[in-house]
């Protein structure tokens, strides 16, 4: 009589063992880098920084190299922007990067002069003609760029930072943020212009951590990034004066939130925050 194979696991229940131990060592790997974030802050925020600006120098690089008919630089978003989605699913910690619902976010009306100061100026300037079908293109890429470096800098980075305290994790990321600019040098041919946006970059990142911080939301500030960036690309005004007024409107602006405010009582290597705030 032939022997049954009754015993024997289903391919059904093979995958579904195979998914949990992928699971198992993804919370594993989460709770070593957690671990190391509250033991390390500044080194680890340094190291995702530099991984970040590794990832996108040798894709645009690759992508100049093997296709120079593609945009090595839209590229090299997409590319990142997956990554930095994946290693916040990785942690667990869409909610604690500020993708959270309307009932945590706070003080919302802080929002307002930094809309108009990125809203207002350009329009006043003029803006200028649209061609062709650059304007959806544009419009995709600056939200990746929003989305991007809001969620790594503001999210991910300014979290890792916050045992360090508000203040000093606010301007760390800001450094961070500022010091990442310099590798645009690789699609720049003036040096000049790329230190002043890493310059401007800090300034910049000052003001939106500081405005993460008090509004505990990052959905706001990856339309604002978008907002700003393209407006630049069409207002009829001279780009370089008009950033420098605002990025120095938006320094100011986030030093001034953050010189008294001591933000919320976080757990350390936990995905939520506790409703003690200062």
């Amino acid at each position: 009589m032939p022997q049954t194979e009754t015993n024997l696991p289903s391919k059904g229940a093979e995958e579904a063992d195979s998914a949990a131990a992928i699971r198992a060592a993804d919370r594993l790997w989460a709770a070593a880098l957690l671990r190391r974030f509250q033991r390390y802050p500044v080194a680890s925020a340094v190291a995702i920084a530099v991984v970040d600006v590794a990832c996108i120098t040798v894709v645009t690089l690759a992508v100049m190299a093997l296709a120079p008919s593609v945009q090595p630089e839209f590229i090299a978003l997409l590319v990142v922007t997956l990554l930095t989605a994946g290693f916040v699913t990785l942690l667990g910690w869409w909610r604690v990067t500020g993708f959270n619902p309307p009932g945590a976010w706070r003080a919302l009306s802080l929002l307002l002069l930094p809309a108009g100061v990125i809203i207002v100026p350009p329009l006043i300037g003029g803006l200028a003609p649209v061609e062709g079908f650059s304007l959806p293109y544009l419009l995709l890429a600056y939200i990746l760029v929003g989305l991007h470096e809001e969620t790594l800098y503001r999210g991910v980075i300014l979290r890792v930072l916050r045992p360090t305290g508000v203040r000093r994790a606010a301007v760390i990321s800001a450094v961070l943020f500022g010091a990442a600019h310099l590798a645009n040098v690789l699609v720049r041919s003036n040096p000049y212009v790329v230190v002043a946006q890493a310059v401007g970059a800090f300034c910049f990142g000052v003001g939106f951590s500081a405005l993460r911080l008090r509004t505990n939301t990052i959905w706001f500030l990856i339309g604002l990034h978008a907002v700003h960036d393209l407006l630049l690309r069409y207002t009829q005004w001279p780009v370089i004066p008009l950033d420098v007024v605002q990025v120095t409107i938006l320094l100011v602006y986030g030093l001034y939130l953050l010189r008294n405010w001591e933000g919320i009582q976080e757990e350390p290597n936990v995905g939520h925050t506790t409703a003690s705030v200062h």
